[in-house]
């Protein structure tokens, strides 16, 4: 606002410093803006390797249960995040191997470990918080195609996130244009004036 200010006064009164430090503030956050784009190139690059193996660590370390109720917040998450992003594990469950067999669910403790479930029953088509209990056998013990979300949750997430990246950079692109109208105006008005 103040540099706005700033470049409506220069170009009222035609005061050359003060256009000099405008364009130099504008050039500034111009390159500014440019940080920001290639760091958000970055960013999404980055996006597929570590939080890919963010997850998966998580889902092995934590998952102890397909239940929403039991004592360990991560594992609930897990659950919750099956059924609202309609999806299971962190890669696409193509069959009863798959991300689960190293989680403590299928290891140590857990319908998994009975050999009673080989999917969480919260990864079961149309489940909800009230009726994942009773999830079809055909879903969690069988895997049958159809009965479960294949999706992985990492390709789910990603999507979601990259949604995101069209607008913004739409937004800061815009911006960048009237900087350098800004820009050019500024320095045509004080050689104008010399």
């Amino acid at each position: 606002m103040a540099c706005n200010c700033e470049g409506i006064i220069g170009i009222a009164f035609l005061i050359t410093n003060i256009l000099l430090s405008y364009t130099i503030i504008i050039a500034g956050v111009f390159v500014i803006h440019i940080i920001f784009i290639a760091l958000w190139y970055t960013m999404i690059n980055k996006v597929d390797g570590e939080l890919k193996n963010k997850l998966i660590v998580s889902l092995k370390e934590n998952f102890i249960e397909d239940t929403v109720t039991n004592l360990d917040p991560i594992s609930n998450a897990w659950n919750h995040m099956f059924m609202t992003l309609d999806c299971c594990g962190v890669n696409l469950v193509e069959s009863t191997s798959n991300d689960f067999d190293q989680t403590p669910w299928c290891t140590t403790v857990g319908s998994c470990q009975d050999n009673t479930s080989q999917i969480p029953r919260t990864c079961c088509i149309d489940v909800n918080g009230m009726t994942y209990p009773s999830a079809p056998n055909a879903c969690h013990t069988n895997v049958t195609s159809g009965t479960y979300n294949a999706k992985g949750c990492f390709e789910v997430l990603k999507k979601k996130l990259l949604s995101q990246s069209p607008g913004s950079i739409g937004v800061v692109i815009t911006i960048m244009l009237i900087e350098i109208i800004n820009v050019t105006l500024a320095v045509a008005i004080g050689c104008h004036k010399d």
